[in-house]
């Protein structure tokens, strides 16, 4: 289906099109000729959330990797895409194909936070999929989600073929081959689900137990980077490389989902490490590599790694973050470190203030620590920290809690002078924790907590920002993460009152909502609002994180009574039963040779020392069409900075404190319009194997979908030149098609003499505009109202050339004949 020529023009017509385009940079090739199974990959929010997702990342390479496999992508979309796919009776496709989803073999979806659930259905009803299960024919695709939020699968049972529970990696692959090879032997659909049934980590309505997949390979030696990998066409939510260095947590604070579902928890070593860091900026073109873990600080060689990658990476421009660092794995010594890099602002996760309390929490966070290390911090040129707190934690007294908090951050602001923002949210009793057994508190008592904290704050520390977390939203949150199966009635009635993307505060319809959880034939508050027994059954009982519930009861005793229990260690006590022969705990304290090397100085990686080098201009020239022309200025400026990175052609940075590539666009287009010979200048680093077909050849393949390189011209010249210094004017077609009034306005124009514009009509809606210097195509013709992109879906307009210097002179032209005559001078 071409779907893209048939919403060509009403794409322009709809916020932010590009995230339903495609035609991003992709590494790695698929033959097409050996795929005879379809897959894709959903994160149900929008394209910028869900391609920030390293879930998506991974489960997109792992399938991809399998030859008979085409795994492609799709994402939840916004009200006004949704209203034009329903108005124009297109279904819901994927990125790369533009592949309907019911004609998918498999779509997998991973749910990271439980308020995608109406997306969820957004996606299927969209796709042409039916909505429940037991609908579904020979003709639609096994439906599978997985990922942390869906570890109680009840509320989501009616709507999936099955719930994946764990880790991908492996598991994945064999699932989806048994589906291959059930496909090839003209299986049933029900064929199908028996074969899937006797997986073990997959759970469906009726399984007794399904226990979770791990992935045994994570810390293994041997390659482990991308074969396959799509680079987002714009500015996502995280734009930057992300290269896990550890999964899992040692600490198991007992209010963490995640610490139980990715135990055990392995780290890698540096050799792993830096390979996929150079993958990140070679072949992807990321200037910025988040180091991610869920506790970065733990690492035994997180000192040493910032140390040894800032010194090889620092003369690339290239730097790197790490996610919020537990106060007491966070030294003064990563605090130098991270002071090499960009300063974004400093991030401690304090839960709850009191040293008792944070004993429950397993969780120490000592105020005289957290104050040396602002103190630190402020010293090195840090500026802002944020802190987060959660209110409602349990065995914490509510009655003095809000005083202790604002003592908490008033002692450090007393200390430090910091500017602080104060983050706060409602602690929400998560399945498969310590804490699962404990109740929530209600949406009013949160509101009241809260908005009488976030007060108290202001007038102890005058101009600190405070937010905290809508208490709708935990709440509900909370009925999703505890409820039964009977839940999934409620938010099917949400969707259908037209609940969307409801994690994001301007979309969340927290009326609709309580007005189909009023209409349930239950009470669903009963799940969060009533603890239960610790003897009691769960309604998560059917799913096995592998940590036995003795485990769970035993913490949450210790929690009770304000006690520690130590990190996990490769050999431990703990027996909370998920390490065995097959997958168990991996640490690299003192055996990683590289960066042990690096701890105890015997090898000191010295940072490159940057030469200054010969640099040459290039004009380079350019069509833009097809989906590029969905693409705002400032985000393809990212795009050729990424490609040119990609290309390995080395460009010249400007100098500061946040250096970029020199590159210059003149007389940059909007949205919607098109170009034949559109041009760019870039400051290239020379050498004796720079050619002008060499450039043209790797930064085309290094480009995404929508522009064809036409020319390179290398600048031989005596100085610099700017490209806007030149420019002379541009000439334009534009077809008015079927829109007479703006025929008829063209027209007008032809018979007027005008200083800066001329204007000819070529054939019965097509005309010719010559505009001079930099002027503004729209605003000269239609005016300063005229809505450019309602213009643009309405009309066909082309920029055919840009002028330097003379009329009908190109830049090549222009700066050619510059070199000619310097040669002559000569």
């Amino acid at each position: 289906m071409q779907i893209l020529d048939t919403i060509a023009d009403d794409l322009l017509l709809i916020q932010n099109p590009a995230r339903y385009t495609g035609g991003e940079f992709h590494y790695g090739d698929k033959d097409l000729s050996k795929v005879n199974f379809h897959a894709a990959i959903c994160f149900p929010d929008l394209y910028e959330i869900g391609m920030s997702n390293n879930a998506v990342r991974i489960l997109y390479d792992l399938l991809n990797t399998m030859e008979d496999v085409y795994c492609d992508r799709v994402f939840s979309v916004a009200s006004d895409f949704e209203q034009l796919l329903r108005g124009k009776q297109i279904p819901l496709y994927t990125l790369d194909l533009h592949m309907p989803l019911s004609q998918l073999d498999m779509l997998g979806i991973s749910i990271g936070y439980e308020l995608c659930a109406t997306n969820i259905l957004q996606v299927l009803e969209l796709g042409g999929i039916p909505l429940h299960a037991c609908d579904r024919t020979d003709e639609h695709p096994i439906v599978i989600c997985g990922g942390p939020a869906v570890t109680n699968p009840l509320p989501f049972s009616p709507f999936m073929d099955f719930v994946y529970i764990g880790e991908a990696e492996g598991g994945l692959e064999d699932l989806t081959q048994l589906l291959i090879d059930a496909k090839k032997q003209h299986k049933t659909r029900a064929e199908k689900i028996a074969l899937l049934k006797e997986l073990s980590y997959l759970w469906y309505p009726g399984k007794k137990l399904a226990s979770r997949f791990i992935d045994t390979t994570f810390a293994s030696s041997g390659s482990h980077t991308y074969g396959h990998y799509v680079v987002p066409n714009f500015k996502v939510a995280q734009d930057n490389g992300v290269v896990e260095i550890m999964r899992g947590c040692p600490n198991s604070c007992r209010f963490c989902h995640a610490g139980q579902y990715y135990k055990p928890y392995r780290q890698k070593l540096y050799s792993t490490m830096v390979e996929q860091v150079e993958q990140h900026v070679s072949d992807f073109g990321y200037r910025e590599v988040t180091l991610s873990s869920l506790s970065s600080g733990d690492h035994p060689y997180i000192k040493e790694l910032i140390e040894t990658l800032n010194k090889e990476y620092s003369n690339r421009h290239v730097s790197f973050s790490l996610p919020s660092l537990k106060v007491n794995t966070f030294s003064l010594g990563i605090l130098e470190q991270l002071s090499e890099v960009r300063k974004s602002g400093l991030t401690f996760a304090i839960e709850t203030p009191k040293a008792a309390w944070q004993r429950a929490m397993n969780k120490e966070v000592p105020l005289e620590q957290v104050i040396e290390i602002a103190r630190e911090a402020k010293s090195r040129g840090w500026k802002l920290a944020k802190f987060y707190f959660m209110v409602g934690l349990p065995f914490v007294d509510r009655e003095v809690e809000n005083q202790a908090i604002v003592d908490y951050v008033g002692a450090i602001y007393d200390a430090t002078r910091l500017s602080m923002n104060i983050n706060i949210g409602t602690f929400i009793p998560k399945p498969h924790t310590p804490f699962q057994w404990c109740s929530q508190i209600t949406p009013q008592q949160s509101y009241e907590q809260l908005s009488s904290l976030k007060k108290a704050i202001n007038e102890r520390i005058r101009g600190c920002k405070v937010s905290y977390h809508e208490p709708n939203i935990s709440y509900l949150e909370g009925l999703i993460s505890r409820g039964d199966e009977r839940y999934a009635d409620v938010i099917e009635k949400a969707y259908q009152k037209g609940c969307r993307l409801d994690a994001w505060d301007e979309h969340m319809r927290a009326d609709l909502w309580m007005q189909a959880i009023a209409e349930a034939d239950y009470d669903p508050n009963s799940c969060i609002f009533e603890p239960y027994g610790l003897e009691e059954d769960l309604p998560w009982d059917s799913v096995s994180m592998r940590v036995s519930k003795k485990f769970f009861k035993d913490e949450y005793e210790m929690a009770k009574s304000l006690l520690l229990t130590e990190r996990c260690l490769e050999s431990c006590d703990h027996l909370c039963g998920v390490c065995s022969k097959v997958a168990e705990v991996v640490d690299t304290t003192h055996k990683d040779p590289i960066l042990e090397q690096v701890r105890d100085k015997s090898l000191v990686i010295e940072p490159k020392i940057e030469v200054q080098a010969k640099t040459v201009q290039a004009v380079i020239t350019y069509r833009r069409f097809g989906q590029s022309l969905y693409i705002s200025h400032i985000h393809a400026m990212r795009n050729f900075e990424m490609a040119f990175q990609r290309s390995k052609v080395g460009v010249q940075f400007t100098q500061g404190f946040n250096p970029k590539p020199k590159l210059e666009f003149v007389n940059p287009l909007s949205v919607g319009i098109a170009g034949e010979q559109e041009v760019m200048l870039a400051e290239l680093i020379d050498g004796p194997d720079l050619t002008e077909q060499a450039v043209k050849e790797k930064l085309q393949a290094a480009l995404n979908a929508g522009y064809e390189l036409d020319q390179v011209l290398f600048l031989r010249l005596e100085k610099k030149h700017s490209l806007a210094k030149y420019l002379k004017g541009s000439l334009y077609t534009i077809d008015t098609r079927e829109d007479e009034q703006s025929r008829l306005l063209l027209e007008s124009f032809c018979m007027q003499d005008m200083k800066d514009i001329v204007v000819h009509k070529e054939g019965d809606t097509l005309f010719s505009v010559r505009l001079e210097g930099e002027k503004n195509l729209v605003k000269l013709l239609f005016g300063n109202e005229t809505d450019k992109f309602e213009l643009a879906s309405r009309l066909r307009i082309t920029r055919k050339a840009l002028y330097a210097g003379s009329w009908g002179v190109s830049y090549p032209e222009f700066f050619t004949a510059m070199m000619q005559k310097q040669g002559s001078d000569q």
